[in-house]
């Protein structure tokens, strides 16, 4: 499988090498979001992780000579379901002046996180989130 030229130039956009882009691709069967997260989740040892990329595609394309790779390359992605947990957003006329401050969804009531001052609030300004966190929510 090729990756797509335009997902391996996001993804080199962001600092990663085509190569690193190509395996990552790869390894979640050519989803960008996906790859990116990968890459960044395989941050520690990326060089081991893309090695194993490669030695899983070549199980997978010669299962029978080695037994494995059986299933290999399907999984079961999980639940689609997500809930927010937390954002963040600017305080100030513009991005050159303000600061940035975080909600976060805690025991059920968002929480705000402005520099030492940590306080409930009523009323969070979900629609002026620069930064949307997301948690997948367990079926």
């Amino acid at each position: 499988q090729v990756a797509d030229p335009e997902s391996v130039a996001m993804l080199t956009s962001m600092g990663f090498t085509a190569a690193q882009a190509e395996g990552a691709l790869k390894a979640t069967q050519g989803v960008l979001e996906r790859a990116a997260d990968w890459l960044f989740s395989h941050a520690d040892d990326l060089d081991a992780a893309l090695a194993g990329v490669s030695e899983s595609s070549a199980s997978v394309a010669a299962p029978a000579a080695s037994g494995a790779g059986e299933g290999a390359g399907s999984f079961q992605d999980g639940n689609a379901d997500y809930e927010l947990v937390g954002f963040v957003s600017h305080m100030g006329g513009n991005t050159g002046c303000g600061h940035y401050v975080c909600h976060v969804k805690k025991d059920g009531r968002w929480v705000l996180y402005n520099d030492e001052k940590v306080a409930v609030s009523q009323k969070p300004p979900l629609d002026l989130g620069y930064l949307y966190i997301y948690k997948r929510v367990e079926a």
